[in-house]
């Protein structure tokens, strides 16, 4: 049985992520710097820690979050457990999510190409909050791409109206009606819970590619 996680500062609806199993990860750094108990040779990546990282709970998190868990689900052998940082991502836009799958998978953006993980690719062309991610590990010469349609939780023109309500309370808190904060509040728990527990079909699809179509795609990147 999964443990329960330690709660953090998050709103009591929202103690369903203790409960999410993390990423598990081989780690020969942590091994190296005595980092962990003797014969401890993983580490782990949960939701609370996408969290602690953003500095609250959401919906870019929880995007990141799944994405980062899909990708690595089908790049893994059965019962394997991948090295931390050993990936490298292409992201189609330079947003929260991305940096967010950086972030679980251990990645750094570096200004060096050959040293650098993460990489914006913007001439990838997608719909409206259709987002692509090109994964790849690179010792087993493996990759996949992962088409994120974040539209299909409540629609462009719903995520539209939330994102004006974001853009006023960012710029003047006072002048968001108290209905507006609400309604903001609750659809973005509805949408987290999708996300984290699979409930929209279609919403993150992942299929594999060959290693050299990503070693190209990343070589055209870099130049």
């Amino acid at each position: 049985m999964q443990q329960k996680e330690q709660a953090g500062p998050w709103n009591e609806r929202y103690d369903f992520i203790y409960e999410l199993p993390p990423i598990i990860y081989h780690y020969d750094h942590g091994m190296l710097a005595g980092s962990y108990p003797p014969g401890v040779e993983t580490t782990k990546v949960s939701f609370n820690d996408v969290c602690n990282y953003m500095g609250h709970v959401c919906l870019c998190g929880a995007g990141g979050y799944k994405i980062a868990e899909k990708a690595v689900d089908a790049l893994a052998g059965p019962g394997e457990n991948l090295e931390k940082g050993d990936f490298i991502i292409i992201s189609s836009r330079d947003h929260s999510v991305s940096d967010v799958i950086a972030f679980t998978l251990g990645l750094s953006k570096r200004n060096n190409p050959d040293k650098n993980q993460y990489f914006i690719d913007s001439e990838i062309e997608a719909p409206k909050r259709e987002y692509h991610y090109y994964i790849a590990f690179p010792e087993k010469e493996k990759a996949v791409h992962v088409i994120y349609r974040k539209h299909l939780l409540i629609g462009n023109e719903e995520m539209d109206k939330l994102w004006k309500v974001e853009l006023a309370f960012e710029d003047d808190p006072a002048s968001v009606k108290e209905s507006d904060k609400k309604l903001y509040s609750d659809v973005m728990f509805d949408m987290v819970s999708n996300v984290l527990l699979d409930k929209k079909e279609g919403l993150i699809e992942v299929e594999p590619v060959e290693y050299s179509e990503f070693t190209s795609r990343l070589n055209s990147v870099k130049d």
